[in-house]
């Protein structure tokens, strides 16, 4: 039991601190290439699925039409995956005056779906994903061909999604996605990311291919770009914005969906995973996405191993002590945000046992082969 301990309370400990600590050190003695100014602007097509967003679709046209790119050298699909509200009619009557086309995928299958729909028919030299709730800044996408033309292997550059408030209230996914920001920016500079953000990705299109309709694009996306031996890269400066989950809960269901799915992903490509193969890769999925996904895991081990040495040193009732503290007010945190009370003490506990529990729905859910297509609309 000791080592079972040690050695899960040393994998966590690694994860959340260790992994960033190394990253920042190695990143300290790795040089930044400046970026070139462009001398032409290469063609784009922007995809952007939607389902039921008539209170987000506006706005990310507009967004869309305020690019600091050529117009001429970009347009935007909106492929509405059977919107039975006013999606449809909106991107309408952006239409006709602008270079704007709506596709409605009948009936809903889903995101990577949509994308399989309109792939064909894509001539442009790159294909931008973004979300209908994801809101451009307006030289985000002339960031992203800057950091996509460094290189002749840089296959696809991450954006940066940048989460706000909409209210005074927040769950603690603000604080998380700066930290996994953080992470990212590390991973760029020395191994290349293993995973986009689907509120903003570029990739060429000669990558852009069919994909799995239970995919998690961003994810999956970035697997087959590393596994044809392209980088994978991050450019934060590459903003668009979203409006913060105001609760931990409201998160749960969004996380199970997207982390059994990356399961998959990664077992359709778990040749990534060798690191004699491709050592960069298969250190980065490890660190940053296998060992996250088996957190409520190696929790469990901990709590149970530190039931069993109890009372074989005065450490160990601290330590169970300290871990039943965090679930407890995790789990009252939860409980508040159900009447819609949220305490400064427990917004991060809550944060982690939702995150965690939904973790572990995922695993089940890998496990028993359960698999989902279509999503629905949390922020």
């Amino acid at each position: 039991m000791l080592y079972l301990f040690i050695i899960s309370m040393l994998i966590l400990f690694y994860h959340i601190f260790l992994y960033p600590i190394l990253l920042r050190f190695v990143g300290i003695f790795t040089k930044i290439k400046t970026k070139r100014s462009l001398t032409s602007f290469p063609t784009i097509t922007v995809l952007c699925p939607a389902f039921n967003e008539e209170k987000h679709i506006e706005a990310k046209i507009k967004s869309f039409l305020q690019l600091d790119y050529p117009q001429d050298k970009i347009k935007l699909i909106v492929i509405s995956d059977d919107s039975t509200d006013k999606t449809n009619e909106i991107v309408r009557q952006y239409t006709a005056e602008h270079n704007i086309e709506l596709v409605v995928q009948k009936p809903r299958r889903g995101k990577p779906s949509g994308h399989n729909l309109v792939e064909p028919r894509i001539d442009t030299d790159f294909v931008l994903s973004t979300d209908a709730n994801s809101i451009f800044q307006p030289d985000a996408v002339l960031h992203l061909v800057k950091a996509i033309t460094q290189g002749e292997n840089i296959g696809l550059v991450s954006g940066e999604l940048r989460l706000v408030k909409e209210n005074k209230d927040d769950s603690g996914e603000g604080i998380y996605w700066k930290y996994e920001n953080f992470i990212k920016k590390q991973e760029s500079k020395i191994v290349g990311l293993v995973g986009a953000n689907g509120s903003i990705f570029l990739i060429r299109r000669e990558l852009f291919s069919q994909i799995h309709p239970a995919s998690v694009d961003d994810f999956e996306r970035a697997l087959i770009v590393r596994e044809k031996k392209y980088q994978v890269k991050y450019c934060p400066q590459a903003l668009v914005t979203e409006f913060v989950s105001e609760k931990s809960s409201s998160e749960i269901k969004r996380k199970i969906r997207i982390i059994s799915r990356e399961w998959f992903a990664l077992l359709r490509h778990h040749r990534l995973l060798n690191p004699f193969l491709y050592p960069a890769a298969s250190f980065v999925l490890i660190s940053h996405k296998l060992i996250r996904w088996l957190l409520p895991v190696f929790s469990i081990f901990i709590i149970f191993s530190n039931l069993a040495l109890y009372r074989s040193h005065r450490i160990f009732p601290i330590i169970l002590i300290a871990q039943l503290a965090v679930y407890f007010l995790g789990i009252l945190g939860l409980h508040l945000e159900k009447s819609d009370k949220q305490n400064a003490l427990t917004k991060l506990p809550a944060y982690w046992v939702a995150m965690n529990y939904s973790a572990l729905l995922a695993l089940y859910k890998f496990v028993s082969g359960q698999q989902q297509t279509t999503w629905s609309t949390k922020r």
